[in-house]
């Protein structure tokens, strides 16, 4: 890792003043030194703070700092957009002379760009060919609208066609007025899509309303016999005659049917759907049933794999809906665009991985491809449930109630508690203060209290009023819920800890890339008998479904408990990192492996264990680890000292 990295992980860890000195003999520099670092690192923004006392990171700038570099793109990446671009508006071709003029780079740079960009576009069927200094773009014109759709997608909801440095359109379109034309269109056909598809139909839309303005139409004949009877049909009329007054374009056959297909392939195939009412006793009116039984088996699956409390109906009802327009899609090849997809990813990682494991039932049971984009959908669906079911996340809290006799007023209390907390707390004890005994039960995890009884116990308290109010259910609710998440954290903490083996820890081994760590790692697994052969199989699975990257750190692990024997974390900790998929690099990879025994808490655990390792300070901390003994006493604080955010 670069001393200017250290730096920035040293301050963010310590998150108070630090003198020059201590980060002189923490880099082994002098201070001379650490002023230059300090110096280039506020080049453009001033992340780190002086003062008489030291220096400290400016915590605000810093997170921006952060988020514009996930963010921008290098000089690199933005000279190939801008490549691509120009190929693509200039049929013709363009010459190479010109592309290094207008880069301010050399012919050799231009030439160097185009060879890497053949191998990008390759994936959509397009070719470059060069004639002397002119490079040309050839490929059908659907496979070039695809390309162009790549551009613009990650603009989503409010896209601006017209950003500096976008070169696509040459003409003016109101994204705004197009959408609620279409929205218009297919309100009167009793047609409806979420906000993702109405975007997505809406770029679709002005995508080809640019190119055939330009001078580009499909040709192919699109052959649909049915597609005429259809209300995608007639919505793609409607929205045709708009164009044709708005605009004065007109489009040709193939290209109505092809808009049709596209509003069909985003619209809900179940149309009129009542929400509200929707149960599984009239699901059927809207769906086939082998979507139902299709949904029914991986819910049942699901709850069975992640030990999940059983799923509400509501929420298969509209799974099923969910399931019904996915295959649609799929059986047309046509996907709707997410742009949530990385933050679903990286802020939920339990819920992304039961999303993944859906897929992966999709895929072994119906040959069914779903990209990245298909399977944050899927997630949605399941946060929903972890929302209706938050309980599933609490270890119950057990109580002790004290009061203050006076009649039997304290049994109204007592009964709201119950009421209010049945799911959440354990009421072990009830006793008057003077029946009290100086001795607390240790299985007693919070003392609630009359207000007036003072107790000298160090159990966690809480003081109510005589008649309940909204402030004591408050102040009940937060103490349950920071004893519940230490209660879960320190029974995991012990059990976790037993997953870590000194055979498999590895401090900078030779591993050149992803494919070498992996096949080693899980060789060495089976070797030691943790698993069975094919668990090398059933990670690369899992891989080729979503990167299990979760920002410096790599999670490998089977969506199955089949193939591990025992449970086990196998750590590899690399200082200067590890290239893990296309422009992602890694300091630490753990693979995971929860065999059927442990399979219980993989729900709790698996989010806790990302947490941990969401925090440079920490991943810093384990990689100035020199060996197992270094690294279980790292592990063990953090675990000890993880708290709830």
């Amino acid at each position: 890792m670069k001393n200017s990295n250290k730096i920035l992980h040293y301050l963010l860890q310590k998150n108070d003043w630090v003198k020059a000195n201590e980060l002189s003999n923490y880099l082994s520099i002098s201070q001379r030194q650490v002023r230059k670092y300090i110096s280039a690192i506020n080049n453009k923004e001033q992340i780190i703070v002086s003062s008489s006392q030291g220096y400290k990171i400016d915590r605000k700038k810093y997170d921006n700092f952060i988020y514009e570099q996930k963010h921008t793109s290098t000089e690199q990446e933005k000279r190939h957009k801008y490549i691509i671009q120009k190929l693509i508006t200039h049929s013709q071709g363009y010459n190479i002379f010109d592309f290094a003029d207008e880069l301010y780079v050399s012919e050799t740079t231009i030439k160097k760009d185009i060879l890497m960009i053949k191998s990008f576009i390759n994936k959509y069927k397009l070719i470059i060919v060069r004639n002397k200094n002119i490079v040309q773009l050839i490929g059908n014109e659907e496979c070039m609208r695809k390309l162009i759709y790549s551009f613009i997608s990650d603009y989503s909801f409010n896209i601006q066609f017209f950003k500096e440095g976008f070169h696509l359109f040459e003409f003016h379109y109101d994204y705004h007025e197009i959408q609620s034309t279409l929205k218009n269109a297919m309100k009167q056909y009793h047609l409806s899509c979420n906000d993702f598809s109405l975007n997505n139909i809406t770029t679709h839309l002005i995508i080809i309303l640019n190119r055939v303005e330009s001078g580009y139409q499909l040709l192919e004949s699109i052959e649909d016999k049915h597609i005429h009877k259809e209300s995608s049909y007639q919505v793609t009329l409607m929205m045709n005659n708009y164009f044709m007054e708005e605009y004065g374009i007109k489009f040709n056959q193939s290209e109505l049917i092809n808009i049709s297909l596209i509003i069909a392939n985003n619209v809900n195939q179940s149309h009129m759907v009542n929400y509200d009412n929707l149960n599984l006793c009239n699901i059927h009116k809207y769906v086939d049933n082998k979507y139902i039984e299709i949904t029914k088996n991986i819910i049942q699956m699901v709850e069975e794999n992640y030990y999940l409390l059983p799923f509400k109906e509501s929420f298969i009802s509209k799974f099923i809906l969910h399931i019904q327009n996915l295959f649609f899609r799929a059986h047309n090849n046509f996907h709707v665009k997410n742009p949530l997809a990385d933050t679903i990813k990286m802020s939920y990682p339990l819920i992304y991985d039961i999303a993944v494991f859906i897929a992966q039932q999709i895929k072994q049971d119906y040959d069914i491809d779903l990209n990245e984009d298909e399977i944050a959908f899927i997630s949605f669906h399941i946060g929903s449930y972890f929302e209706d079911n938050s309980f599933t996340k609490i270890t119950r809290v057990n109580c002790a109630y004290i009061y203050i006799e006076y009649y039997d007023f304290y049994k109204t209390t007592l009964k709201k508690l119950c009421q209010k907390f049945d799911d959440k707390m354990a009421i072990m004890q009830v006793s008057a203060m003077s029946d009290y005994i100086d001795e607390i039960n240790p299985d007693i995890d919070l003392l609630i209290l009359d207000a007036g009884i003072t107790t000298q116990f160090k159990t966690k308290s809480v003081y109510v009023k005589p008649f309940l109010d909204l402030e004591d259910y408050d102040k009940i609710e937060e103490m349950i819920e920071e004893i519940s998440f230490e209660k879960q954290r320190n029974e995991l903490k012990d059990y976790i800890l037993n997953f870590f083996n000194e055979q498999l820890f590895y401090k900078n081994p030779p591993f050149m890339n992803k494919d070498m760590t992996l096949r080693q790692m899980t060789s060495d697994l089976s070797h030691l008998n943790y698993t069975g052969e094919d668990f090398y199989n059933d990670v690369l699975n899992r891989e080729a479904l979503s990167s299990t990257a979760f920002h410096d750190i790599a999670v490998p692990h089977s969506l199955t408990a089949k193939s591990a024997h025992k449970s086990f974390i196998s750590i590899a900790l690399f200082n200067n990192g590890i290239l893990w998929s296309e422009d992602k690099y890694v300091h630490v990879v753990a693979i995971i492996g929860i065999n059927d025994n442990s399979r219980k808490i993989f729900s709790k655990f698996f989010d806790q264990f990302i947490h941990i390792f969401d925090n440079p300070a920490n991943i810093q901390k384990l990689l100035d680890t020199n060996n197992f003994d270094e690294f279980f006493n790292v592990i063990n604080k953090l675990f000890s000292s993880n708290n709830k955010q």
